[in-house]
């Protein structure tokens, strides 16, 4: 918005942002997909992310433009995450790179660290997911997971219905166990047990927000 990079000027590397702010690549990935989201800078992967003119934003897509304030846009919401994240999972089974494999792994082992630790792992779980649909190798499974995490799925992590209690409650119905399940079974190249543990771990989380729901009515 400065000016400081002009239209079509390409911005610093992931892990050059991650050294200059201080920050996991994460948090460098959240920032990159509100920008991105806003308009004001485009992600083109497998070349790098380009800043674009602030003054030809145009009007944001009014689709997911939802508060999820709502326990039921939020139940729609995961109804949504299964038409796509189901079939990501079986997709980054049969696609993946050995290289793919290990940031599934490396993300799951931090989200692990972050549960054993007592901490709220929300950015660790989105991470975990990303990667699965990176591995998808189709570009746009990853560009719309980034958008439901800017437009939604972050918002209810930190909203009312997600937080430190639900990760409590998560961590007490096994979710390490269901996200082990998910990267074991791509791993091995299973699409289908991948898709399963997938569906598995989705409709569990549902149920998990349908019972934090229940204790805050």
């Amino acid at each position: 918005m400065s000016g400081e990079f002009e239209a079509g000027e390409k911005l610093p590397r992931e892990k050059d942002l991650v050294a200059d702010f201080a920050v996991s690549r994460t948090v460098v990935r959240e920032a990159l997909a509100k920008l991105s989201a806003d308009g004001l800078i485009e992600i083109r992967h497998g070349v790098g992310v380009f800043a674009l003119d602030p003054a030809k934003r145009v009007e944001r897509n009014p689709f997911l433009s939802e508060n999820f304030t709502k326990i039921s846009a939020v139940l729609d919401l995961f109804e949504l995450r299964r038409g796509i994240e189901i079939e990501a999972a079986g997709l980054a089974a049969l696609r993946r790179s050995p290289a793919q494999e290990a940031r599934i792994r490396e993300a799951y082992h931090s989200l692990k660290a972050a549960l054993d630790k007592g901490e709220v792992a929300a950015s660790n779980d989105l991470e975990l997911h990303r990667t699965i649909a990176e591995a998808t190798n189709n570009r746009f499974y990853t560009e719309f997971l980034d958008f439901l995490t800017d437009q939604a799925i972050g918002r209810t992590v930190k909203g009312g219905y997600g937080g430190d209690e639900a990760q409590r409650l998560d961590k007490m119905t096994h979710l390490q166990d269901e996200h082990r399940e998910i990267v074991e079974a791509i791993g091995a190249q299973d699409s289908e047990r991948a898709r399963e543990a997938m569906r598995s771990h989705l409709m569990n989380s549902e149920k998990r927000f349908r019972a934090l729901s229940m204790r805050e009515l």
